[in-house]
């Protein structure tokens, strides 16, 4: 079933883990349709590169990625830097925990559960997260310490 999200952004499935090898295989060659580019789509592919690439080769795949669909979809400052670790950060933190015991559209379906994007706001006030500085680079929180 395709969920429609109140931001009209399109839900893919991913209730199989060939749904989200496909999903990060579009991504990936720049097929993805925009709408389908959602915060859950985000956590899908940040985990299929946890799971198969270090910390920092994550990390730089993603931020080459990220940046390179967004130019293609017409959105090229659309990308935040903060984001992409804080959420890296905590899908690294998780595969050292339950993430691992778990198939990829399992692992899809408990981020979901776990990461939304409020999430943030109990470490960033919103106007830092969504600042120009954390879009260009990492900035530290100002709410609360990291604890993981």
């Amino acid at each position: 079933m395709t969920r429609i999200p109140k931001s009209g952004k399109i839900e893919l499935p991913l209730t199989e883990d060939s749904e989200v090898q496909r999903l990060v295989q579009e991504f990936e060659s720049l097929t993805l349709p925009y709408e389908n580019w959602t915060h859950r789509a985000h956590l899908a592919v940040a985990m299929y590169y946890v799971r198969s690439l270090s910390f920092e080769e994550a990390l730089s795949q993603l931020r080459l990625r990220i940046n390179a669909y967004n130019f293609a979809c017409g959105n090229p400052n659309g990308y935040n830097d903060t984001i992409t670790i804080m959420f890296l950060r905590m899908i690294a933190s998780e595969s050292k925990k339950e993430l691992r015991k778990l198939d990829l559209h399992e692992g899809v379906a408990f981020l979901e559960a776990r990461c939304k994007v409020e999430w943030l706001y109990q470490y960033y006030t919103p106007e830092l997260i969504w600042s120009s500085e954390a879009k260009k680079c990492w900035v530290n929180p100002d709410v609360t310490d990291l604890d993981f």
